[in-house]
Parts: structure tokens; C-alpha cells; sequence
């Protein structure tokens, strides 16, 4: 294959190849741990650490950017990658899989970190500045493509698994092994189509042959408005962090849990018992009915699809027992406070299993972020950031409001979701292309790479640090008041965007 700078041969796939490792550590564990038994509230933290390679990746930027060129930097970091989705697919049978694959997925986290360093280098180099604004809408679409990719044919083949073993473990052991094969031919295709030669109209890819590491950290924080930059790019995905972390729980999570009334079983049936006699009656429960009640207490969780039995989870360790059967002990909680009443229970998630999140993502949602993509590189390059900087946010926040009313309603119709999921889609494609705008001017200059690298840090910072609080906060409010928490989130990076300066036609095309 023929190296020329041809951009449509290599701008999609090198961008495929730094979101879908992305798409995979950050979203698509998320699905896998919920799958696997890990609660809401580890789930939040310990994959929102997963972000720290991007907020620290600035540290090491300078040191990409000073010693060899980009194309070996990201080739060699999609080898490593590739490597890594190997290792997380044979370690997830293990016991203990949880702590090892969350440490591979860290050494899969730092090479993504730096191959994206790498590769938006080698944009901002080899592709003429008049080219930029046009692709960075196919850029962008890409990337989503890829995480959609992730999110949407990854965790199809996941749920298809799952139904044909009936082990979640097997099934995504194997799910992670197919993804550390797609990245190695990622990895080769990306060898064989890139341009060799980073050379753009401002000179070759050493573009900061002469200034040190402190040097070129340093000047980032020179630059005009540092502060409110500082603070807009900390904000703006404030909500989205949050919602990102427990939107998938709130989809896979059952829609309700429901008391059985009558069992054969003796243990469940004197459980039922205490249940008719003190609970509904509001009367104390002494240790031992509390413990029965919360082990024998027969419940069942409702899906979209069926009713399946919530059985208690055998562990001797007390912490973990209560960890894997905090489902049954919550339900019975409430049944408690609410003295028996179950109707004044509030309604959980929408019920759906893997294959329905795959699917829901992996294709309307995926036509939608592709039309919305494309759309928001159009129209910056036609008029300039400013014209589109607020019509773009508003897009990209407003459809939050969707999963407001699907967790207040529970539609029975799944098109619903469909509907919300098409519209988030298409509103994040169309506005986040203004955001990734405004960054690339925030680059601007000498050492453009490095202050590209730091501005996209301060932005993992700013989904890291929610979004590890975002399980409890969940968990506290619960799925319908905390959509409407995610929306509120959105407000001071919205208010901050108005305050911004840069030119008025940033981005756009030259005639």
C-alpha cells in the first residue's frame, strides 16, 4: 500500500485505534464487571481510575514529542494494547480476576494514553491546517465509531456468549480475546497505510527540537484566559462523566424486584412468615429474623424479558457477603421501612440484558453519532467556532432529559429507549465536535502536540474525579433523581463557554 499523505486512507482507522482501546478500559469494563458480580459503587471508582493515564499523560507528552517520531510511538503503543486485551482475556477465569485484569487494563490504559499523544501529533503535523476543521468531524466519527464499536458490537458478541455458555466468565474471557485480535490487525493496517513522513507547512515533526520538558509544560499555562480554559475544560463533561459511569447499571439493572408470596421450600416459607406477621405489621425484627429475611426472603427480579429468582450468594468473608448480596439486603430494607407495601418501592432500571445494549448502540445509535459527527465538522468549517460553540453544547447536553423521563416513566416499549439513545447519539456527535474544536485552538503554537496532550489530560481530570463518585452518588439518590442531578451538571460549563475568546472564524475552511 502506497504511503502518500492521503488523508481518508489513515485518518479513520489511526482514530478507530485510540478510541476503541479507550471504549473497551473505560466503558465496556463497566458492562463486564456489572456482568460479573462488581458492585455500582466499585464499579464507579475503579474504573474512573482507569482515566488517570489520560490526566497525567501531559507529564510524558514533552518526552514523545522530543525523542523519536510519532508513527513509532503509536505503532509500538497499538502492539502493546494489542497485547494487553490478550492477557485480560486469559485472566478472567481466574480467581481474583478483578485486582489483575483491573492492573492489566491500567498497562493497556498508559500505552492507549500514549498512543493517543502520538497520534493527534501526527494530525496536527502531516495534515494541512486548511484540512484540519473538515476532518476533524471524520475524525471525531471515528473515534465514537469505534467506541460504538465497542459499546455496540463488542458487547453483542459478549451477550451472545453469555446466552450460548450460560458463563458471563467464558464469555467474556473470549470477547476479550477477539478484541485484542481486532487491535493487532488495527495495529497492522495502521503500519502499512499512515505516511511515513511527518512534514507539514510549519516544518518537520521536531517541532520543539530546542526547548526542554519545563519549558514546554510550562508555557501551556502562559496562554491568555489560562484560568477560565483551566475551568471550562474541567466542567464541560461534568454531567457526561457521571452519566457515562451508571448509565449502562441503569440499563441492565432489573426494572423492579418483587416479594414471592408463597414458597415449598421451609427455610423461605418461615421467612415468609416473619415477613406477614412483624414486618408488615411495623414490629421490631430481632438478628436472627433480619439475617433470615435477608438470605431466605424469596425475590424475584423483573426484566424486560422474564423473572428470574435473586438468589443469595454464598461467602464466608461478611464484607463480601454483603457486597454480593446487597441487591437482596436493599430490597428487603425497603420492604421493611415500607412495611411490606411494595408499590411505593421505586422502580430500578430498564431491564435489558447485553445483547439489547449491543444492539441499541451498535446501530441506530451508531448512525446517529456518524450523522452527527460528520454534521458538526461541516458546519465549523463552514462558519466558525463561534457561530456553533452554545447551539453545539446545548445539543450535546440536552438529551439528557431523555433518560430523565425514561427513569422517572419505565416505558414498557423498548423504542423508547431507542428514541433517547438516537437523539443522545446523535447530539453528542454534532456537539463534541465543538469542544475538540475549541482544544485544538487552545493548542495553537509552538509545541502544539504537548498542549494538546495537557489540555486532553485536564480533561480526563475532569471525568476521572465525578466519576468516581458517581456510583455513590447513584446509589443515593437513585436512577430517577440522579438523571436529573446529571442534567443540573451540565449548567456551569455551559455558563462558562460565554466567556470564552478566540477568534470568530476559528475553523473555518479558507476559500
Amino acid at each position: 500500500m502506497k504511503t502518500e499523505n492521503k488523508p481518508w486512507l489513515w485518518i479513520p482507522l489511526l482514530n478507530f485505534a485510540s478510541g476503541l482501546p479507550y471504549a473497551v478500559i473505560i466503558s465496556v469494563s463497566v458492562l463486564m464487571y456489572k456482568n460479573l458480580g462488581i458492585t455500582n459503587e466499585d464499579i464507579g471508582v475503579y474504573t474512573s481510575l482507569l482515566y488517570l493515564p489520560w490526566v497525567v499523560k501531559p507529564l510524558w507528552s514533552p518526552f514523545i514529542d522530543l525523542n523519536g517520531t510519532k508513527r513509532k510511538w503509536f505503532l509500538s503503543m497499538q502492539l502493546l494494547i494489542s497485547i494487553a486485551f490478550l492477557v485480560v482475556g486469559f485472566t478472567i477465569p481466574l480467581n481474583g480476576f478483578f485486582m489483575m485484569t483491573l492492573a492489566i487494563f491500567w498497562v493497556a490504559a498508559f500505552a492507549s494514553a500514549s498512543n493517543d499523544i502520538a497520534s493527534d501529533g501526527f494530525y496536527l503535523l502531516v495534515l494541512p491546517k486548511e484540512q484540519q476543521s473538515f476532518f476533524l468531524g471524520i475524525r471525531s466519527t471515528f473515534y465514537r465509531l469505534s467506541m460504538l464499536a465497542g459499546n455496540g458490537v463488542i458487547v453483542l458478541l459478549a451477550g451472545y456468549l453469555e446466552h450460548k455458555y450460560g458463563d458471563n466468565r467464558k464469555a467474556w474471557s473470549y470477547t476479550m480475546i477477539f478484541v485484542g485480535l481486532l487491535m493487532t490487525f488495527i495495529t497492522t493496517y495502521n503500519y502499512f497505510s499512515t505516511p511515513k513522513t511527518e512534514i507539514n507547512a510549519g516544518g518537520t515533526a521536531k517541532e520543539i527540537e530546542d526547548k526542554s520538558f519545563a519549558s514546554v509544560f510550562a508555557s501551556f499555562f502562559k496562554k491568555k484566559q489560562i484560568v477560565l480554559i483551566l475551568a471550562f475544560i474541567l466542567l464541560f463533561r461534568l454531567g457526561e462523566s457521571q452519566l457515562i459511569k451508571m448509565l449502562t447499571p441503569f440499563l441492565i439493572d432489573p426494572i423492579k424486584y418483587e416479594l414471592v408470596e408463597s414458597s415449598s421450600d421451609a427455610t423461605e416459607s418461615k421467612a415468609l412468615e416473619i415477613y406477614n406477621q412483624k414486618v408488615k405489621s411495623g414490629e421490631k425484627l430481632s438478628d436472627s429474623e433480619l439475617k433470615l429475611l435477608y438470605s431466605k426472603l424469596p425475590i424475584v427480579a423483573e426484566t424486560r424479558k422474564l423473572k428470574k429468582p435473586l438468589a443469595e450468594v454464598e461467602n464466608k468473608d461478611n464484607k463480601e457477603y454483603l457486597n454480593l448480596n446487597k441487591s437482596r439486603i436493599n430490597f428487603v430494607n425497603q420492604l421493611i421501612v415500607n412495611k411490606g407495601n411494595q408499590i411505593t418501592i421505586e422502580k430500578g432500571g430498564m431491564g435489558l440484558d447485553t445483547e439489547d445494549i449491543g444492539l441499541i448502540y451498535g446501530t441506530f445509535g451508531l448512525i446517529a453519532l456518524t450523522v452527527g459527527g460528520i454534521l458538526g465538522g461541516i458546519a465549523i468549517s463552514r462558519h466558525g467556532l463561534t457561530r456553533w460553540m452554545l447551539p453545539m453544547i446545548l445539543t450535546m447536553h440536552l438529551p439528557i432529559i431523555g433518560f430523565i423521563l425514561l427513569s422517572h416513566f419505565h416505558p414498557s416499549s423498548i423504542y423508547y429507549i431507542y428514541a433517547v439513545v438516537i437523539v443522545e447519539q446523535f447530539g453528542y456527535g454534532f456537539g463534541f465536535a465543538a469542544f475538540m474544536m475549541y482544544l485544538i485552538y487552545v493548542a495553537e503554537g509552538e509545541s502544539k502536540t504537548s498542549h494538546y496532550a495537557i489540555a486532553t489530560g485536564f480533561m480526563a481530570l475532569g471525568m476521572m474525579l465525578p466519576g468516581m463518585v458517581s456510583g455513590y452518588i447513584q446509589e443515593y439518590l437513585g436512577y430517577a433523581n440522579f438523571f436529573v442531578w446529571v442534567f443540573l451538571a451540565t449548567v456551569p460549563g455551559i455558563i462558562l463557554s460565554r466567556f470564552l475568546i478566540f477568534p470568530q472564524d476559528f475553523g473555518k475552511k479558507t476559500e
